[in-house]
């Protein structure tokens, strides 16, 4: 595929978390060569073509989705309400186990169709139906490529003797096929995934981390995610989920901690330490009734914390972005113990910095990811970033760029519709 190249000029973007007034950026070969005033910039780029988005558009940084579950799609609705272990065995294990990779090429089309249609143009994907080989993962690596979204594979690694066999794998079945994903789709950002405390073994997890040291690919983990957790490990090993974590080797600056709800002062400061990011889940948390994650304390800690659409009951990253402010303010009863543009943050630059990638940004250096708004949504008095964040709709995405190049313009792509039709069929195989 082609990489693009053009100048880009904004009449109103944010960058940087700051509104900025006819603003430009240039783009070769997808990346942003420099960034900066229009009239800086004009002459460095008269060999390009230019697109230019004028004042009733408000050009943004492409949203980073640093947790999702796309099959989940397929419980939305009728799995509503359930206590989490039904969610789990009758919801979760009834339908995920079922998918053929025909059926996780359109599932995961149609979902990331959806997180193109909200903004998002990174997503890390966190895949656990690997029991059988590779073949479902590639499926879904498929559907990115051809949707157009950038994609961090956090392939799972899990050997719980509860879960379903479609999941489980040996230690050195896991490695290998994780390693011959990192070779075969470079693109994917594949890395190691043990699964949780709870589903994968202590021998995989040390595994999985001395993997990710020996490769230099990121580490996801699900941790300190609900409460039982946390009683189930002080019960059985006399530590919290994160010590845990960090007693295992799992626990440094290439962990991905998802969820980290339960935990206390001390486990902060170890996250702290570690240099371990976060990634909060604020809608799926509410749905699943975990509690809330204290991202205020991570955040005066030095914790980077990105946000994730987990279960994809909405993949909305600007839903995402509201809950985590309004969840600080309910946590703390305090309207001013977060901010919109904290909140925002941790939806573009800070989320890109939790996976250990570029973006989230429109700077020098980062790739050309980016999302025009419509700006005669905003009211004219108010912060065009609070606006988006307290207000904003998934409606307001007018165009989505994935490396300069326009992967959603306004409405579903045929490959959207198509997958739309086929997910249904899906749906109404698997539940019959």
């Amino acid at each position: 595929m082609t990489a693009t190249s053009e100048l880009v000029r904004c009449a109103r973007a944010i960058v940087s978390g700051r509104l900025r007034e006819d603003f430009a950026f240039v783009v070769r070969d997808g990346t942003i060569a420099a960034a900066g005033d229009f009239r800086d910039l004009r002459d460095r780029a008269r060999d390009l073509d230019a697109r230019s988005f004028p004042a009733d558009r408000l050009v943004v940084p492409g949203f980073i989705n640093g947790h999702s579950h796309a099959y989940q799609i397929l419980l939305r609705g009728w799995a509503d309400d359930w206590p989490f272990e039904k969610w789990r065995r009758d919801a979760l294990y009834r339908v995920v186990p079922k998918l053929t990779p025909d059926d996780v090429y359109w599932t995961f089309a149609a979902a990331f169709s959806e997180m193109l249609g909200a903004g998002i143009t990174t997503v890390a994907e966190f895949f656990y139906l690997n029991g059988a080989g590779n073949e479902h993962a590639e499926a879904a690596i498929r559907a990115a490529r051809d949707t157009g979204i950038r994609i961090v594979l956090a392939r799972t690694w899990m050997d719980a003797d509860y879960a379903p066999p479609q999941f489980r794998e040996t230690i050195d079945a896991a490695a290998r096929r994780t390693r011959e994903l990192m070779q075969r789709y470079p693109d994917a950002h594949v890395c190691v995934a043990p699964h949780s405390l709870h589903a994968a073994s202590h021998e995989m997890i040390r595994a999985a981390a001395e993997f990710a040291r020996e490769s230099g690919c990121m580490l996801h983990v699900h941790v300190a995610e609900a409460r039982y957790e946390l009683e189930q490990t002080l019960r059985n090993f006399g530590r919290t989920p994160i010590a845990l974590l960090g007693d295992l080797g799992a626990l440094d600056t290439r962990t991905v901690a998802i969820h980290a709800i339960h935990l206390s002062d001390d486990d902060r400061l170890l996250l702290a330490k570690s240099g371990a990011s976060v990634i909060h889940n604020p809608m799926t948390n509410q749905y699943l009734g975990d509690g809330i994650c204290d991202v205020e304390q991570l955040l005066s800690l030095g914790v980077t914390v990105g946000l994730g659409t987990d279960a994809d009951l909405r993949p909305s990253l600007i839903d995402e972005m509201r809950e985590a402010a309004l969840l600080q303010k309910l946590l703390y009863h305090d309207a001013g113990a977060s901010t919109a543009s904290q909140a925002y943050a941790l939806g573009t630059a800070q989320g890109a910095r939790a996976l250990g990638m570029g973006g989230g940004d429109l700077v020098e250096g980062g790739p050309a990811d980016y999302v025009v708004l419509d700006a005669t949504k905003v009211d004219p008095w108010s912060p065009p970033l609070n606006a988006l964040v307290y207000r904003g709709e998934d409606a307001w995405v007018q165009a989505t760029f994935v490396g300069a190049r326009r992967v959603f313009v306004g409405e579903p792509s045929p490959l959207a519709r198509r997958a739309r039709e086929e997910t249904s069929r899906i749906a109404q195989r698997l539940l019959s």
